[in-house]
C-alpha cells in the first residue's frame, strides 16, 4: 500500500525565505534611494542649464537678462517634470550677468539629500554645494 504524501513548504522554509527576502531589501534600499536622488539632482542640474540656455536667447531678443523664470516661457520657478527643484535667477547687473540657483523644494523628499545647491552663472562656471556633488 502506497502512502500519500503531502507535498509543499512548510512554516519554517517560508519563515527562512521571508527573512532572506527582507535582508536583501534592507541591504539594496539604500542603494536604490541614492540612485533615485542622483537622477532626481541630474534633473535638477538639468532645469539650471535649460533656464541659462533660454536666458541667452532672452538677452540676445532684448539686450538684458531677467530674473523672472516666467518671462523665459516657465509656468513657474519650480523643475516642471517632478518639482523636486527649484530655481532662483539672480542678475547684479541685468545687462551684464546672472546667477542660477537651483536648491530643492522646501518638502519634498530631496531635502534629504547631501547634494543642496547648484549655480551656473552667465560665464558658464558651475559651483555646488558641497563642492563635486553634482558631477
Amino acid at each position: 500500500m502506497m502512502l500519500n504524501k503531502m507535498r509543499g513548504f512548510t512554516l519554517i522554509e517560508a519563515m527562512i525565505v521571508v527573512a532572506i527576502i527582507g535582508i536583501a531589501a534592507a541591504l539594496g534600499y539604500p542603494s536604490y534611494r541614492d540612485q533615485v536622488m542622483k537622477a532626481r539632482r541630474a534633473e535638477g542640474k538639468a532645469f539650471a542649464l535649460e533656464i541659462a540656455d533660454r536666458l541667452e536667447r532672452y538677452y540676445a531678443d532684448q539686450l538684458t537678462y531677467t530674473t523672472t523664470i516666467t518671462d523665459l516661457g516657465f509656468t513657474s520657478k519650480v523643475e516642471p517634470d517632478a518639482g523636486y527643484y527649484e530655481a532662483e535667477i539672480k542678475a547684479t547687473d541685468p545687462t551684464l550677468d546672472y546667477t542660477i540657483t537651483v536648491t530643492p523644494v522646501a518638502g519634498s523628499s530631496q531635502t534629504k539629500d547631501k547634494c543642496k545647491s547648484f549655480t551656473v552663472n552667465s560665464q558658464g562656471t558651475r559651483t555646488s554645494n558641497p563642492a563635486d556633488c553634482w558631477e
